[in-house]
């Protein structure tokens, strides 16, 4: 139960965003072979977001907090440390963690993207945009690129925030909007027509579904929209429909269109009522809340009997 290193949160203002990534074309008409290869994505979509608790966040300080004290501490303590103040909501909390570790270890990539969440969290969108640039020139490649996706999130919705209508004209990624556009993936003999498929970078699935996973991307109608649209461009329409889903219940004003033209195109489902398939794909989310709720359960237990190193690994 080893916790991340450095902040995987999504900023506050991010509630209202997207994405998803290039992998080879499946065809299929079952979700369990879809998602061979897409085990993260297909947990995802299916309601396995394990979240910890209030408990976990308020042990870990006063756990990791005494450590800072040590003449060798490492520096991930204190990303542990400013993780945890922030999860609590203690933002400022966080950030000041986060200088006292830049004293200490100066120039690590770690704590230019926590200190970006940070600040954006606390509403310094600026500061936040140059500390996330930061870690992304440190290194380009950590968290799987996550800090350049989060960059794109906020700079959209800043556009968004100017322009509300623009939700109807564009996302965070760029791809074409009409459903018509992408849907000919799911016709392999279309598909060998050529017919041009926009790029999408290799790390973008990995960077955005790690946002689900470990901020609070899951309340962000624009990141499963986005989500749902790459992978719809991939051909993987069972996971699509699914992030097209949250995205609709989440208040996405193009998600039941994009929704009700995915679910046609799955044989299990083409000849049933829509309304009856939403209700199936919540059912399917609520069973996979159920099982991140007993996980946390299980994970508190064993704090209560004082297993704080077993729990967080360190």
């Amino acid at each position: 139960m080893k916790s991340s290193r450095s902040l995987l949160l999504v900023p506050a203002v991010l509630l209202l965003f997207v994405p998803p990534a290039l992998a080879c074309l499946w065809d299929s008409d079952t979700l369990k072979e879809e998602s061979i290869g897409l085990d993260e994505v297909a947990a995802v979509v299916r309601g396995r977001i394990l979240k910890h608790s209030t408990t976990f966040y308020e042990r870990k300080v006063a756990y990791t907090l005494p450590l800072l004290e040590q003449a060798d501490v490492k520096p991930e303590r204190y990303d542990d440390l400013a993780v945890a103040y922030e999860k609590l909501g203690r933002t400022q909390e966080a950030i000041a963690t986060m200088e006292a570790k830049e004293k200490r270890f100066p120039g690590l990539y770690t704590t230019a993207a926590n200190l970006g969440t940070f600040y954006a969290h606390a509403g310094d969108y600026m500061r936040g945009l140059e500390e996330l640039r930061r870690a992304i020139a440190i290194n380009p490649d950590a968290h799987f690129g996550r800090e350049k996706y989060q960059v794109k999130a906020i700079e959209y919705l800043q556009r968004l925030a100017v322009t509300p209508e623009l939700v109807q004209k564009e996302e965070l990624l760029g791809l074409p909007l009409d459903p018509g556009d992408y849907l000919f993936v799911m016709n392999p003999k279309e598909a060998r027509l050529g017919r041009k498929r926009p790029e999408l970078p290799k790390d973008v699935l990995q960077g955005l579904v790690g946002m689900i996973r470990f901020g609070s991307g899951e309340k962000s109608q624009h990141l499963w929209f986005s989500l749902g649209m790459a992978l719809a461009w991939n051909g993987h329409k069972n996971l699509a429909l699914r992030a097209m889903r949250r995205a609709e219940l989440l208040g996405h004003p193009l998600a039941s269109e994009h929704a009700e033209q995915l679910f046609r195109t799955i044989k299990p489902y083409a000849d049933k009522d829509w309304g009856k398939v939403k209700a199936e794909l919540d059912s399917e989310w609520a069973k996979g809340q159920a099982w991140a709720q007993e996980k946390q359960r299980q994970e508190d237990a064993l704090l209560a009997k004082g297993k704080e190193k077993q729990v967080f690994g360190y």
